[in-house]
């Protein structure tokens, strides 16, 4: 199971955003995040990368950020 973590570039430091996340959709201006336990999160940005080697995560450029239940 390939699960990875997603964080927001601020200022040369990465925030976390969410942890366990097993799904990444496309909505709108931003992404759906949704967790391993299908708790979701709405993040309106831009991706700056993704690492698929080293830390397994996922890098954001700083926006809007919201949890919603589907």
């Amino acid at each position: 199971m390939c699960l990875t973590g997603v964080y927001v570039d601020s200022n040369g430091q990465q925030e976390e955003v969410m942890r366990d996340v097993a799904l990444i959709e496309a909505k709108g201006d931003g992404f759906v995040l949704i967790g391993l336990l299908g708790e979701q999160k709405f993040v309106q940005c831009e991706v700056s990368h993704i690492d698929f080697v080293n830390k397994h995560s996922v890098a954001l450029k700083k926006g809007n950020i919201s949890s919603f239940i589907a």
